[in-house]
């Protein structure tokens, strides 16, 4: 196992985590994922890593040329591209890999002591997983949550007694510890919230799509002027006239925990989003695919090859041109 890093700009001036954070490398994803997994401090790092990063990319300010170069310098210092000689000097431009400017945009970053100290201050951490990547967390409050591909989980520490926040943008399955001072466990969506003390729910928010299913216990679905009781087995979700319930199967939504996609004659357009969503790729449908009602099989939802090779089965072909898919019906 690699030796730990201890500190945040140790964390942001390695080229492997920076490959991780970026998803550029498949290896640096996979090492970094076993070592957070196998490291508790160090999945905490990372977690502050992140968020800080985050602010970076959402902050976006613009920075002058001399602290700019610096910065680069200081980059190329620490990822070994070494200056030993006049020769060795690396003039970097602003071509830089994107991996490589955002790491020196946090070492500047990092040179506002205030600013970095107000990010920790907020107590915001987030946990995220990449294109193809599930992942089972642990809450500070002992409470599970299983993380679908492409999902970002935030949250700030909690306070005791008080209510326990969750901020969900894709997909994640939740069992809820309750706490002896039976607080409220809630996750946040764009159009509802899902109150909770203790209890295993199934939570989606993605493309403006949200819905929940609960498997067990009791929540209430909290909407602009609507509320909704739900009890074990009830799927509900958001559309055009509010909050609704409806009648779905467990097997299909649930079928992503158990890595695998179960398509019950789904629609074409809904087949595609989802691939999409989860691989991080663009998937077309030429005219004649969407005249097609729907599609029917049971894969593993971390093999694309074994996608396309039940749409082959299912009487379409594939065009795959780098990381955009054209299907059309035979």
């Amino acid at each position: 196992m690699d030796a730990p890093i201890n500190t945040i700009e140790d964390l942001i001036r390695d080229d492997s985590f920076l490959a991780w954070y970026f998803k550029t490398d498949p290896q640096a994803v996979d090492n970094w994922n076993n070592r957070m997994a196998n490291d508790p401090m160090q999945r905490k790092l990372v977690d502050e890593a992140v968020q800080l990063l985050q602010y970076i990319t959402i902050k976006e300010e613009p920075v002058d040329a001399q602290r700019l170069r610096i910065a680069q310098e200081k980059l190329a210092k620490a990822i070994n591209l070494t200056n030993d000689s006049p020769q060795a000097t690396p003039v970097v431009s602003m071509r830089l890999r994107r991996t490589k400017w955002w790491a020196a945009a946090a070492i500047i970053f990092l040179t506002s002591l205030g600013t970095w100290q107000y990010i920790r201050t907020t107590g915001k951490l987030v946990m995220q997983t990449a294109f193809g990547e599930t992942r089972q967390e642990v809450l500070p409050d002992g409470s599970q949550v299983m993380l679908n591909a492409n999902t970002t989980l935030n949250y700030r520490k909690w306070k005791s007694g008080a209510d326990r926040e969750v901020w969900v943008n894709g997909e994640a399955f939740f069992h809820v510890k309750k706490t002896a001072q039976k607080t409220r466990f809630i996750v946040h969506t764009s159009h509802f919230d899902v109150v909770v003390t203790g209890t295993q729910f199934n939570v989606f928010n993605r493309n403006s799509k949200n819905n929940v299913l609960l498997t067990e216990g009791s929540v209430t679905i909290q909407g602009k002027d609507q509320e909704v009781h739900m009890k074990p087995g009830e799927f509900v979700e958001f559309n055009k006239t509010g909050i609704q319930k409806k009648d779905v199967k467990n097997a299909p939504v649930l079928a992503w925990t158990q890595h695998r996609f179960i398509f019950e004659k789904t629609p074409m357009k809904e087949v595609a989003e989802q691939v999409a969503d989860l691989y991080g790729i663009k998937v077309n449908l030429a005219y004649n695919a969407w005249a097609t009602d729907s599609l029917s099989g049971i894969i593993p939802n971390d093999n694309l090859d074994e996608f396309v090779q039940l749409l082959t089965y299912s009487g379409y072909d594939v065009e795959k041109t780098g990381k955009e898919f054209l299907i059309r019906k035979r």
